[in-house]
Formats: structure tokens, C-alpha cells, sequence
């Protein structure tokens, strides 16, 4: 009796680990994007961007620079636009540095600087959508492709969906 229960349980264990090593095996999933609450963060285009140029995380001195530069161009852009500070999304901008719907195009390349390409083609950004352009084609009139998987579409006001493809390699912790 207690032979059959081990066998019993060495079977389920084995199982559970196949099962496990298998869904580890799969790859991610990179072509199929996700739609997203929060866009990407300034830090995080600044990590790809560097990453991207040279394989290797910004050193102290490149993040001081570049926490720098990004002050100067937030408080610059929020001393010329005062009207921001009635947004949703304000908290956002001013201290997170984040892409939240509603940013302007001025705004999202205050905070991320320019996209790796624009679109108003509907057929790409359908392509780029994939099953979530059903719902994106009702309010996107334009697309901006970033780093890291993100895009980002606006209408004639403002971002109006971010969406991401999940991607393998190098993330930036929160």
C-alpha cells in the first residue's frame, strides 16, 4: 500500500514538473501586443536607447545627465503650458515621467523624445495593433513605434491607446 502511494505521488510530481518545464520552454509570445493603463517612462526609453547603442546600462554619470536634461525640459515645457496642471494627468508628467493618455504629442516628446516611426497608414497601424485594432480603429489617427515594444496612437488632441508587445532581454525595475 504505501509503495503505490509514493509511486502515486513520485507520478504526480513528475508530471507537475514536465508540465512546469514545458511552459518554461515556450517562448514569449512577442508578436501579439498588449494594451496597456500606464505608457512607458522617460528612465525607461533612456535605458533602451543606451542599451540599444552600446550593451550596457548608463553608467552614474550618464543617469545624473540625463535625470538632469529631463528636469530641465519638464519644467521648461510646464513653465510654457501652466494649463497642464489641470490635467488627469499632471502627477504623471511632472514626477513619474510617464506617457498617460491625454499627453499631447509635445508631451510625449518632452518626456521620450522622438518615436522610431510614425504612422497614419490604417493598414499599419492595423499590422501594429493586431486584435486590438478593432477597438483602437474607432479613435487612432496616428501611430508612434518606440523602443521596447511600445506604441503609441494618438487622435487630433492626444494619445488615445499605448499598447506593448512584450518583449525578452533587458527591463527597466520599477
Amino acid at each position: 500500500m504505501r509503495r503505490s502511494r509514493a509511486a502515486g505521488w513520485a507520478a504526480a510530481g513528475g508530471l507537475v514538473l514536465a508540465l512546469g518545464a514545458g511552459g518554461c520552454a515556450t517562448p514569449m509570445s512577442s508578436d501579439v501586443p498588449e494594451r496597456m493603463g500606464r505608457g512607458p517612462r522617460a528612465e525607461e526609453m533612456f535605458y533602451a536607447r543606451v542599451y540599444a547603442a552600446s550593451a550596457r546600462e548608463p553608467n552614474f554619470d550618464e543617469r545624473r545627465q540625463h535625470i538632469d536634461r529631463m528636469d530641465d525640459r519638464v519644467f521648461k515645457y510646464l513653465r510654457e503650458h501652466p494649463e497642464i496642471e489641470n490635467k488627469i494627468y499632471y502627477s504623471e508628467f511632472r514626477f513619474w515621467r510617464q506617457v498617460a493618455e491625454g499627453n499631447t504629442p509635445e508631451e510625449v516628446r518632452t518626456l521620450i523624445d522622438e518615436p522610431l516611426e510614425q504612422t497614419i497608414d490604417p493598414a499599419r497601424m492595423g499590422v501594429l495593433a493586431k486584435q486590438e485594432w478593432a477597438e483602437v480603429q474607432k479613435k487612432a489617427k496616428e501611430a508612434w513605434v518606440y523602443p521596447m515594444g511600445w506604441i503609441l496612437y494618438f487622435d487630433d488632441k492626444g494619445v488615445v491607446a499605448m499598447l506593448r508587445r512584450p518583449q525578452s532581454g533587458f527591463l527597466v525595475s520599477e
